[in-house]
């Protein structure tokens, strides 16, 4: 028992290594997004570089986001409202109407003009409860079509023909004028200002429905394509409906190796992929650095500088992946080359490098740029004691990364 537990003092510097390094892995394991990977870049507008690509299995074409939002703005603007015609309130306006007549003029116009009188306003009133009154301006266009919903039964007509209750004098006094009832105008406004009600109300609840129900039913694809067919040759400009439809490969591919009965088996070999790199830069260490992985805290700061390059990474291709060159991947090798020397802080970088490469999209691309810069930020940085250099330098990576991306669009 007291042999092994010498053992294991005079050896705890390699069990902090062991451990420093599984914790490392896991953690970057774990940050890595839980995707299938790919394996062509898909690079709009640049010809495609491997070989012919089938349709490994049935798949559907996804329409594009702006596709998606075009159609839903389309079924948004061209969506017809709906509004409540009450009946009761429109009959009991109309019996009302004739009952009020005699209420409102004396026997002996009531005598002689009986019968011109009651059509009138029996007329009136029909004319004006077809659609109904409407208390409210919705603040449409006349010619907007909208559902007046009778009971169970919606009609479809132009919101002009419903009536707004402050449009029903100016019909009642045209109206008035051309029956030849001007002598009466005042009893008969009086009359229909006391009888009518709105009867109309915009309802905005089943209307809502309705459009919801409407942009749910909206299909998310366009087509498919049948296994085996061919999807894009060799040397075809990437674009257009060959883009679209290797998107939607990509997608399905990604959904479908990412499967729970894959999902431990992708794990492990991510894991590996990971454990792989980081110990290569053991190794190197280990090689050609030994006074700094006999140092636990020199490796402790290595690894903790990798993992948060990593993190900060994934955090940004979380978020959104076009803003993934904003995370200074360059400090990396200036704080190590600052701390240790040149070829440590360019290998850390490599393989740092390498392990986003499973993490960011367009991966290739990301790495070539990332390894350029890094180089560069190796042999142009220099005395960063002195403030001038260091400007100099940042100018320099800066200018990489703008010339790189540049050429690589």
């Amino acid at each position: 028992m007291n042999d092994f537990i010498n053992r294991l003092y005079k050896n705890q510097a390699f069990f902090y290594k062991a451990f420093l390094f599984i914790l490392t892995s896991v953690l970057i394991v774990y940050l890595m997004p839980k995707g299938g990977k790919f394996k062509y870049e898909i690079t709009k507008g640049k010809p495609w570089q491997y070989e012919n690509l089938y349709a490994p299995f049935d798949f559907a074409i996804l329409k594009t986001d702006d596709e998606i939002v075009k159609e839903k703005d389309q079924i948004i603007d061209n969506h017809i409202p709906y509004f409540n015609y009450n009946e009761e309130i429109a009959e009991n306006v109309k019996e009302s109407g004739q009952e009020q007549i005699s209420e409102f003029f004396s026997d002996s116009i009531l005598n002689r003009r009986k019968r011109n009188i009651s059509e009138f306003v029996s007329t009136a009133l029909n004319n004006i409860y077809v659609n109904g009154v409407l208390r409210e301006d919705a603040r449409m266009d006349d010619d907007q079509l909208v559902y007046l919903k009778k009971g169970n039964i919606a009609q479809e007509i132009t919101y002009g023909k419903i009536f707004l209750q402050e449009e029903i004098p100016d019909y009642l006094n045209t109206n008035i004028d051309r029956s030849g009832l001007t002598s009466i105008r005042t009893e008969l406004l009086q009359l229909f200002y006391s009888g009518i009600e709105p009867n109309v109300t915009f309802d905005g609840a089943f209307t809502q429905k309705e459009l919801d129900s409407k942009l749910s039913a909206i299909s998310y694809t366009r087509g498919s394509i049948e296994r085996g067919t061919i999807i894009i040759s060799r040397g075809e400009i990437v674009e257009g409906e060959k883009l679209d439809i290797l998107n939607s490969l990509k997608q399905e591919f990604e959904s479908q190796v990412w499967s729970e009965s894959s999902y431990n088996w992708i794990l492990f070999g991510y894991s590996l992929l990971v454990s792989m790199a980081l110990l290569m830069l053991l190794l190197f260490i280990r090689k050609y650095r030994r006074d700094i992985y006999e140092n636990n805290v020199k490796i402790t700061f290595i690894f903790f500088n990798i993992l948060l390059m990593v993190f900060l990474t994934t955090l940004v291709v979380n978020f959104d992946p076009n803003y993934i060159y904003i995370v200074p991947l360059a400090i990396l090798p200036l704080t190590l080359k600052a701390f240790f020397d040149s070829r440590l802080g360019l290998f850390a970088h490599v393989i740092t490098v390498l392990i986003l490469g499973f993490v960011v999209p367009n991966s290739y691309e990301y790495m070539f740029l990332q390894i350029i810069a890094g180089i560069v930020t190796i042999l142009t940085v220099s005395e960063l004691y002195k403030r001038a250099n260091l400007f100099i330098s940042v100018g320099q990576i800066t200018s990489i990364y703008i010339v790189v991306t540049l050429l690589l669009l």
